[in-house]
């Protein structure tokens, strides 16, 4: 999941991985930083990842989703 280097003054994110439960489906870096979306009048829960900070794409199809066979977030 995504974190603030303040060092660096960026935004890091990481690349996605492969599912090893969940071969034909791979882990991606959802965006938001560690679960938090920053920029509204006070920092709140991500409502695309729920918190965890990472969501899962269908390697074939590309379908993102909330996990496999879970909750879809979309394309």
């Amino acid at each position: 999941m995504a974190y603030w280097d303040s060092e660096e003054r960026r935004i890091v994110y990481y690349s996605p991985e492969s599912s090893v439960l969940w071969p034909k489906w791979e882990r991606i870096d959802c965006g938001c930083c560690n679960g938090i979306e920053w920029g509204c009048a006070e920092p709140r829960e991500c409502n695309r990842c729920e918190g965890t900070g990472v969501i899962f794409r269908h390697i074939k199809s590309g379908v993102l989703a909330l996990y496999p066979g879970g909750p879809f977030r979309g394309r």
